[in-house]
């Protein structure tokens, strides 16, 4: 006969694998050809999404629209980390110009071998091909990055830093506070 803890672990089981089936619901997984074959190029169409080892090790990437009263609608990971974009870059040609120090503050998103959409329409997804040889994930062309100063699920620490860093919009906009504003104050630390 079976411990009381042993029945209820195994109760768990079916549990958790439904929760993972149902939180899958109306999210769209991105996995080109073009991405498994490698003959996607820099700035090209949909790909799929790989977090930065010391921000995620789920197998399979979120690029997930999320509202917040500080911005309203952003694009967050997996982990509800909010992703960011660089008024430095450029989306037409994507090219991404954050590198050696900004990385330490702001490092990249990189592609990875399956991601999954909910709220972010899936054909805005790209990559970029960094100057260090990795690729990078874009949002209408624009190169997507994390700030380290984002502890918890939600923060928007990174939000107009140094005037040039800002929450993504699920359509690859600066997020904005409704009056049109952007939200945060300014400042010169790990802006660049």
């Amino acid at each position: 006969m079976r411990s009381r803890r042993t029945r209820e672990a195994l109760l768990l089981v079916p549990a958790a694998a439904a929760l993972m089936l149902v939180s899958a619901c109306g999210a769209t997984a991105i996995d080109t050809a073009a991405s498994r074959s490698g003959a996607a190029g820099a700035g090209s169409g949909p790909t799929t999404v790989q977090q930065a080892p010391e921000f995620g090790k789920e197998p399979h990437q979120m690029l997930s629209a999320t509202e917040s009263r500080q911005v309203g609608w952003f694009v967050a990971d997996a982990g509800g980390f909010a992703l960011y974009r660089y008024d430095k870059d450029s989306a037409k040609p994507p090219k991404s110009t954050c590198d050696d120090e900004c990385l330490k503050s702001w490092p990249p998103v990189l592609v990875g071998e399956h991601t999954m959409t909910s709220g972010v329409d899936p054909t805005l997804v790209g990559s970029v091909a960094r100057a260090d040889g990795k690729k990078q994930v874009t949002l209408a062309g624009w190169p997507l990055y994390r700030h380290t100063g984002d502890k918890k699920a939600g923060d928007l620490t990174g939000q107009g830093k140094g005037g040039t860093w800002f929450a993504v919009t699920p359509e690859g906009k600066k997020a904005q506070a409704e009056d049109g504003a952007a939200p945060g104050r300014p400042s010169t630390g790990d802006g660049y």
